[in-house]
């Protein structure tokens, strides 16, 4: 039987409070009964919210407004830019089957859609990178070369792939803190990392529908934060990687906050 690589991560510093302590913010919202009637319109909201937060994450930080109207998809390297994270956002539903068995396929498959006019060379597309220069808009440094890169990133694939016992706030934190660390492509890693993150909170079941605000949550607790706890989580110490997973939590219950506010205000 496989090694659980994953449940050991519980029992570091403060872990098992900060994800039992944001699944019931989660477990609030997926509760509550108005999801019956209003949950499609959500959906679209939470959307629409979250492609807009992970894209001004990067540096694409375009009004919501303009993400309502379709301005934000103009010709121009922005717009080009922001479409992209709009594509990757409405191929989440259609990702889950995929990650259950070949996450590496759907980690490509999402990266060709978010970077497809933005890459020059469309041979870069969904594959890993061949070198150390990346785009780096977090500013995180400490890039891995090459073959440390792809040896870490079979190795997520294998994780990933087994059984574990641990939640899926945990396993989700571990695929987005190992995707953002590794920058495994030359362009949007980071997209494709909270992206991923959300596939795994959905196929693990914790968010079936997608209805968590959870990159709209990190925008909310701000980008300062954010990088840091990327770069306690890159430092690889047990504190660095509990800070890094309690981070993950804290985003999951804000992200249910903001989702239940907006429930709230759909008529």
């Amino acid at each position: 039987m496989a090694t659980d690589l994953l449940l050991p991560l519980m029992d570091l510093p403060g872990v098992a409070d900060s994800v039992s302590s944001a699944r019931e913010r989660v477990d609030s919202l997926l509760w509550d009964r108005s999801l019956r009637t209003k949950g499609p319109a959500l959906r679209k909201e939470v959307a629409l919210a979250n492609a807009r937060a992970s894209a001004a994450i990067d540096g694409i930080d375009i009004a919501m407004s303009a993400w309502a109207s379709g301005d934000a998809f103009d010709d121009s390297p922005l717009g080009h830019a922001a479409a992209g994270v709009w594509r990757l956002e409405e191929s989440l539903p259609e990702q889950l089957s995929v990650w259950a068995s070949a996450p590496m396929q759907s980690l490509a498959r999402m990266h060709t859609l978010v970077a497809r006019d933005v890459v020059t060379n469309s041979d870069r597309l969904g594959r890993p990178r061949d070198s150390e220069d990346v785009d780096d808009p977090l500013r995180i440094k400490s890039v891995p070369d090459v073959s440390s890169m792809k040896v870490r990133l079979a190795g997520l694939a294998q994780v990933t792939t087994t059984p574990t016992e641990a939640p899926a706030m945990v396993e989700a934190a571990v695929v987005h803190g190992e995707l953002v660390a590794l920058r495994p492509f030359d362009w949007g890693s980071a997209l494709v990392a909270r992206a991923a993150a959300r596939v795994v909170l959905a196929q693990r079941a914790l968010d079936p529908d997608l209805l968590l605000m959870t990159d709209a949550a990190i925008y909310s607790i701000g980008r300062p934060a954010y990088v840091d706890a990327v770069r306690a989580y890159v430092s690889g110490t047990p504190d660095g990687v509990a800070r890094w997973i309690r981070f993950c939590a804290e985003a999951c219950a804000v992200g249910a906050r903001l989702s239940m506010d907006r429930l709230t205000d759909i008529t």
